[in-house]
Formats: C-alpha cells, structure tokens, sequence
C-alpha cells in the first residue's frame, strides 16, 4: 500500500518493505541485521569500531532464491554420484548398497517436480541399481547422458567467490529441500513416511558417502547423541499430525545452524581471534534478521511457524 518505502541489501534482489510511518532509524536498522540494543548506542567511538570489526568478522548469507537451491542441489547430488559414492574399486558393500538404494527411493517422494532432471537420473539408477551399484565406472557410464558437465557447474550459493566450496552447501540444500519433500508427501500420499525412517536414512547416507571426514565425524555424534532432542522429536511411527512432520525439518534446520554456529568458532580460534560474541553467533544462524525478520524474537529465540514457511519458501514453494 501507500506510501511504502522499499530498501535493499547490497548485493540483494529481496525487498524490505516499510510503511513511512514505520521507517525509524532503529527498525531499519534492525531488519537490515544491525544491533540496536541499548547497549550498543551506549559504545563510545572505540568500542563501535571494534563492534564492525567483530560484526564483519561474520560472513553473511547469500540472499537465493527457491531456483538457486534447487540448482545447487542437483549440482552437488550429481557431484556425489561421480565423488563420493565409491571409495573403493569393489561392488558396494550390502550395507552400503542398502544405503544407497534407500536414499534413492526417498529421493522420488520427497524431491519437487521442478527438479525434473534430479528425478530421471534418480528413476533410472533405480531401473540399473544392480549396474550402477558394482563400480564407479559404471555409475559414470549411466549417469553420464543426464549430468551436467564438469565444466559447467557453478553453485550458486554461500561459495563466498570459491566454486569449490559448492558442493558441501548444495547437498545441505538437499537434505532441506527432501524434508520439506516429506512434510509435502505425506500431505498428500500413504502411506506415511515417519520421521524417524527418513533420518535414519539421511544418517546412513552421511555416514556412508559424505566424504568430508569431520563433517561425517560431527554429524553422526550429534545424531547418535540425539542433539535437540532428535530421539523423541523423531517417530518411527507414522503420524497424521503435520505438526509431527513438521518436526524432521526443524531438526535438521536446528541441526545446520548449529553447525555454522560451531564453524564460526573454529574459524575464529584458528585464526587466533576472540570467540564468538552472542551477536555474531545469532549472524551466524540462518535466516538472517534482514531476511526473515519475524522469525526471530528479541530474545534470539524464534518463531516456529514463521522458521518452516520460510524453510518452505526457500526450498519447496518459492
């Protein structure tokens, strides 16, 4: 409506939309991801500069769009199929071939239509399991006509100037986007897909074919250790309550954020820097302030429902 004034970060196509009567210094300030707090006015010159030090200290999020999670997605689950899936020269073992076929058929249900080029090259490793399973070089041969060429992929997100930086970010895309995928699925097909099947399933893939030895190593400890208290969030009853679904993606969403909250901290120790303050640690968790403004609270707690339509938007709906 009118009048209404419209800002944007640099580097971002997203609106912040204000009513003029609304456009203090401080709201803006706010929604663009600045402290306001009482004690941040009260700095003196000094201490202000060395808040931006310690703000700039946190590298911001990317703003994306549903269209570049997707891409970023299939990228890297076209680059694990050429990476990361065999380590050695042999057949997958049955564990690991077990793995593998139950990530790929939990794959069917719970990735949106739109990725159409991610479902064909999943339905026909399906169809040629017992060939694909056996060697990499016949995994490369049957994907080889539906993935993008090497020298083609670009991931478009939180790659921070450095492509290769891609792949980790684009396959948490993925395991948001399937979540969001099984809230959806199970809205609309039976039976049930419980939660607590999906996550063993998505632990197994981790275990087995996430090549990054301490992400692997974390993962599996918070999993094992059940971090945010997976153990009984988790079913492995099905549910007709959304609510219970609703619950694998704030998981895993709580699960992703505290990570970047744990890389942040490392990244400072490594570099001999002070630790983290309350501040930067709530930069460090997505989405930021300036992106999704009502989904946080005052107190750096959040709002539930606003979290899963803004997960939702960000990886299923658009």
């Amino acid at each position: 409506g009118y009048p209404t004034l419209k800002l944007y970060r640099e580097g971002s196509y997203e609106a912040l939309e204000f009513k003029v009567k609304d456009a203090k210094v401080k709201n803006v300030l706010f929604r663009l991801g600045f402290d306001v707090s009482e004690k941040s006015e009260s700095h003196n010159n000094h201490e202000d500069q060395s808040d931006k030090k310690q703000i700039a200290r946190v590298v911001p999020f990317r703003m994306h769009d549903v269209h570049d999670a997707w891409n970023d997605a299939a990228l890297s689950f076209e680059f694990a199929l050429k990476t990361g899936i065999f380590m050695t020269n042999g057949p997958l073992s049955k564990k690991e071939s077990s793995t593998f076929r139950s990530w790929l058929e939990l794959l069917t249900k719970t990735l949106p239509i739109q990725m159409s080029k991610t479902h064909d090259i999943v339905t026909m490793l399906l169809e040629n399991f017992e060939e694909a399973s056996q060697s990499q070089s016949n995994l490369s041969k049957l994907i080889r006509p539906y993935a993008s060429p090497d020298n083609s992929q670009t991931w478009r997100t939180c790659t921070n100037g450095d492509n290769k930086m891609g792949y980790t970010c684009g396959l948490w895309q993925l395991f948001h986007i399937m979540t969001i995928g099984v809230v959806e699925y199970n809205r609309h097909n039976t039976p049930i897909i419980p939660t607590r099947q999906v996550s063993e399933i998505l632990r197994n893939y981790v275990e087995h074919f996430f090549q990054c030895e301490v992400c692997r190593l974390n993962f599996l400890d918070m999993y094992d250790n059940c971090a945010f208290d997976g153990c009984h969030r988790l079913s492995d009853k099905p549910s007709s309550n959304e609510h219970d679904w609703r619950e694998l993606p704030m998981w895993l969403w709580e699960t992703h954020n505290d990570v970047n909250t744990r890389l942040l901290g490392e990244r400072m120790d490594q570099s001999n820097q002070s630790k983290p303050n309350q501040w930067e640690s709530q930069q460090a968790r997505w989405p930021s302030l300036y992106t999704c403004p009502n989904c946080w609270r005052e107190d750096k707690s959040w709002e539930e429902d606003e979290i899963f339509d803004h997960l939702h938007s960000m990886y299923w709906s658009g």
